[in-house]
């Protein structure tokens, strides 16, 4: 598997997995994107590949862009956007968990770069925390 590939299994693609992780997950805020973050889900054994053994150790990512947000080119975009910067950036996440971004109205106007800074950001949230004094203020894990 390529490193900064993007298989199905990086995916969520079924209702429940989204339904999971929205309703049970931790949710963040950015600019463009309201983000709902997770623990791992069960992955099906028909998306278990023969030699992968990092499933246990994977962040998926699943979008929602409604149709509020735009016609279905812009729709398409924003999806194209937040799945090229997850694909890059899927590296950075150190926690396994799964994702979903649920794109807000503004998000019609997004560029590349405002994504990649977004996922930049929850990777540094979601990330754990160096031994210290006590949990900052706000900050949660997946």
């Amino acid at each position: 598997m390529k490193p900064e590939g993007f298989p199905a299994i990086f995916r969520l693609r079924k209702r429940r997995d989204f339904l999971r992780v929205q309703n049970g997950g931790g949710k963040h805020h950015t600019r463009h994107f309201l983000v709902f973050v997770a623990p791992p889900g069960q992955i099906p054994a028909s998306e278990q590949q023969n030699g992968v053994e990092e499933l246990a150790a994977m962040v998926r990512l699943g979008i929602t862009v409604t149709r509020k947000v735009g016609p279905a080119v812009v729709r398409n975009r924003i999806k194209r956007l937040v799945r090229e910067a997850f694909r890059r950036k899927r590296s950075q996440f150190a926690l396994p968990c799964d994702m979903v971004w649920v794109a807000k109205q503004s998000a019609s106007t997004v560029r590349y770069a405002e994504v990649v800074a977004a996922m930049d950001a929850m990777s540094r949230r979601i990330s754990p925390r160096p031994p210290g004094p006590g949990p900052l203020p706000g900050s949660s894990a997946c």
